[in-house]
Order: structure tokens, then C-alpha cells, then sequence
């Protein structure tokens, strides 16, 4: 992979850049992390497994940047301290022993399910934290390590459609085997549509199965606020949420690599090419349509 760049102000992420930008995509990589800030220590129990909540492998098995030419922006710190794919508004108040304001409390379904911006529970069930965390700690967590993501991410994608008039953001992540679900190997998350444009998804699915891989879109997951967020075909910002299936690349009980491994690599690299190779009429938005922003 190419030298990475990171922003000297933050160790929370790195981005990987190419020596030459090809193809009009951005890669992010938000929830393999598996580094934990000593802060983050003085209220999280030090029984639980932290890994029990990464996704795991995903900066590994993430394309090269030089050789597929695209940048990869991958997060460094672990999920269980801060969740790059939530609102940033997405705080549990039964996190933090004081009152939170009301513009961070959320009672979305993801933090009634413990998973907000600062996850409550690993799967199924255990509580990341042995005690409650203070307003300053939350805030501390976000500004070293969600900020600077987004504000690299949000950059990325500004350079990507300054360049090529139009930018896709592929966000990996990997689903867990569902008891008593078989799951595909492939999930593509579009919002229902609302992310980016048909033809995103669609090329997505076709370079998935040619490799001989099961797909469905948007089940069980959508897309989460990376997809949300960054998904603003109007302005020509497109936004894929990819779902691997762990069974496929990993065994779960050990978190030993299967050689299928490659395939999450060779998938990811055959949708950034096939996109890179459509009309880009089909994602350049009219220029009335972007002609009001700053």
C-alpha cells in the first residue's frame, strides 16, 4: 500500500493515498479499529472484549490504494470508543452520570439497542463501561476521534468530485452470522435508493455475483449515518454501504482467516473498476442543482 498520510493532528485514522487518483471513489474502512485511548480505560471494563465489536480484518483485506488507485480512509481507534457510523447526536444519556443537553440525546432505535455514537452494550449483551462517563469524556472521545474522521472523509470526497465532477463513497463494514438466518454473502445498503444512484447499486450487485458471490439489497442493513450522510446524489455524492459476511472470510469462533479471505479484497476492487468505467452522466448532477452551496 501506498505511504500512508495521516493527519498529524489525530491518531484516529489514516488515509492511504495513491500516487495516482483513477477512479472517482473514496473507500472507508470505520469499524475495524483496534485502538483503545487510555481514557477510554477509566470507565470501560476491562473483562469484556472489546473485539466483540469490530469489524474484523476490513483495513486488512481493504484494496491497495496505489495498485487500485483510490484513497482508503481506515479508523484506527476501536468502535467501542467512538462509533464513526453514528449521528453525531446519537448519545446514550444512560452512558453518563450528568445530564446531557437536549441537541445530543437520542432516542433513535440504535441507542435503545446500546449502540449510539458511544456503544453501551457488545454483543449480546455486555456493558462496555463498569461505570458512567462524564460530559467531558464524551466530548473529548469526539473531538480526537469522530471529528477528524468526518472532517477527512467529507474532505476526501470534496477533492474526489472537484476532480471528476462526482464522487462514490464505498463504506465497508462486516455482519455477524443471525441465528437461525442464513446470510448472503454481500449486503448492499442504498438507503432504498435515497444514497446514491441506481446505477451504483446495480453495478455493485453485477461485479459481486460475477465472482460468484450471493448479494441482496438493503437487508438486513441499509446503511447506516456514513451512507446517510454522505449519500447526496442531487449534488453528485454517492454513497454504497458494503456488508460482508464474516462466515465468508472468517471462522468466527476462532477469527481465523479462511483463503475465501480474498475474495472480500477482489470484490471491492471489481466494484471500484466497473464503476470507474460507466458514463459519468449518469452521476454528475445538473449544475442548477449545486449551484447554491458555499
Amino acid at each position: 500500500m501506498a505511504a500512508p498520510q495521516t493527519d498529524q493532528a489525530s491518531s484516529a485514522f489514516t488515509v492511504h493515498s495513491p500516487d495516482e487518483w483513477w477512479f472517482p471513489v473514496v473507500l472507508s474502512v470505520p469499524h475495524s479499529g483496534r485502538t483503545y485511548p487510555d481514557d477510554f480505560w477509566r470507565h470501560a471494563s476491562s473483562s469484556a472484549n472489546m473485539a466483540d465489536l469490530e469489524d474484523p480484518y476490513l483495513d486488512l483485506l481493504a484494496p491497495d490504494a496505489d495498485a487500485l488507485g483510490i484513497p482508503v480512509i481506515i479508523a484506527n481507534y476501536g468502535r467501542a470508543y467512538v462509533d464513526i457510523n453514528r449521528s453525531p447526536s446519537e448519545w446514550d444519556q444512560a452512558m453518563f452520570s450528568e445530564r446531557l443537553p437536549k441537541h445530543l440525546v437520542s432516542d433513535s432505535g440504535r441507542v435503545r439497542a446500546g449502540l449510539g455514537t458511544f456503544p453501551r452494550y457488545l454483543p449480546p449483551r455486555v456493558l462496555v463501561n463498569r461505570r458512567r462517563m462524564k460530559i467531558e469524556h464524551g466530548l473529548h472521545r469526539w473531538l480526537t476521534g469522530y471529528r477528524p474522521y468526518h472532517k477527512n472523509l467529507k474532505g476526501l470526497m470534496e477533492t474526489c468530485r472537484a476532480r471528476f465532477g462526482y464522487a462514490i463513497l464505498l463504506d465497508l463494514h462486516s455482519m455477524p452470522q443471525l441465528p437461525g438466518e442464513r446470510l448472503p454473502d454481500v449486503v448492499l445498503g442504498d438507503g432504498f435508493g435515497r444514497a446514491c444512484s441506481a446505477s451504483v447499486s446495480q453495478t455493485a450487485s453485477r461485479a459481486v455475483q460475477a465472482l460468484g458471490l450471493s448479494v441482496v439489497r438493503n437487508y438486513p442493513y441499509a446503511g447506516g449515518y456514513v451512507t446517510q450522510n454522505y449519500g447526496a446524489p442531487a449534488r453528485s455524492f454517492h454513497a454504497l454501504q458494503l456488508e460482508f459476511s464474516r462466515p465468508l472470510y472468517m471462522n468466527e469462533r476462532t477469527r481465523a482467516l479462511k483463503p475465501a479471505k480474498s475474495l472480500v479484497t477482489s470484490a471491492v476492487s471489481e466494484i471500484v473498476k466497473e464503476l470507474g468505467a460507466l458514463d459519468p452522466a449518469l452521476f454528475r448532477a445538473p449544475p442548477a442543482a449545486m449551484a447554491g452551496e458555499d
